[in-house]
């Protein structure tokens, strides 16, 4: 299995219908979601901005493809050709993120599901992968105890977002993980005086800083949409 995070654009004034269309998905286009290998699939949007995370076999790029493929997906994005403004690349991939950092601890119990999104200062790119690939201990110990599960990295970019399975939930979560010193949080902590790693996104705050709404979940193998697990 391999975790994968995909961007996509909508054409102003389209939000709304977007996340009417998508509390419940059609129940065709949800077999085909299971049946391309795609599970634990959650949608976020922000404004025009939307996210998805998905956990595919073997792989994103491969599962999303056998989706692409079968009649109920054609069907699914012909009705949002006045929705969507952007969905794939020039080379009709998807505008896929690339995975950076991924920590599954968290505890056990009811969960939220969240997203939210950063930008990293552009001369900052090569170090910030780094700390990721190397994360100190005692910030991985502090994730597991605030209750980040499946807490999970993506970058594209300068611009990062991260996925996860909030005990209880996001806003307790986040709150705990914000009384662990910035002093110790290698993620954070600034290399010269005055410079730091990230900047908040640009977009409106709501969860956190930069936080997206969810109007769906599809899980397998049952996609019913639900907020909080």
């Amino acid at each position: 299995m391999k975790r994968a995070c995909f961007y996509l654009r909508l054409f102003p004034g389209t939000e709304a219908e977007y996340d009417r269309r998508h509390a419940p998905i059609w129940a065709d286009q949800q077999s085909a979601i299971r049946d391309s290998g795609i599970s634990n699939m959650s949608g976020f949007r922000r404004g025009t901005d939307v996210w998805y995370y998905a956990e595919c076999q073997p792989d994103g790029k491969t599962a999303f493809a056998k989706l692409g493929a079968s009649k109920a997906n054609a069907t699914w994005n012909d009705s949002f050709g006045p929705i969507i403004a952007e969905l794939t690349q020039a080379d009709g991939e998807r505008i896929w993120f690339e995975e950076i950092f991924h920590a599954n601890g968290g505890g056990a119990g009811p969960f939220e599901r969240g997203l939210f999104a950063l930008v990293v200062h552009p001369d900052r790119l090569a170090d910030y992968d780094r700390r990721h690939a190397d994360p100190w201990p005692e910030m991985m110990r502090a994730l597991d105890e605030a209750g980040f599960h499946n807490y999970t990295g993506f970058r594209r970019g300068s611009q990062v977002v991260y996925y996860g399975e909030f005990h209880p939930d996001m806003a307790t979560a986040t709150g705990a993980i914000a009384r662990f010193s910035t002093k110790t949080d290698p993620m954070r902590a600034p290399a010269r005086r005055g410079e730091g790693d990230v900047r908040p996104s640009a977009l409106p705050k709501e969860h956190s800083e930069s936080g997206a709404r969810r109007p769906s979940h599809f899980a397998a193998p049952d996609p019913a949409v639900t907020r909080r697990e």
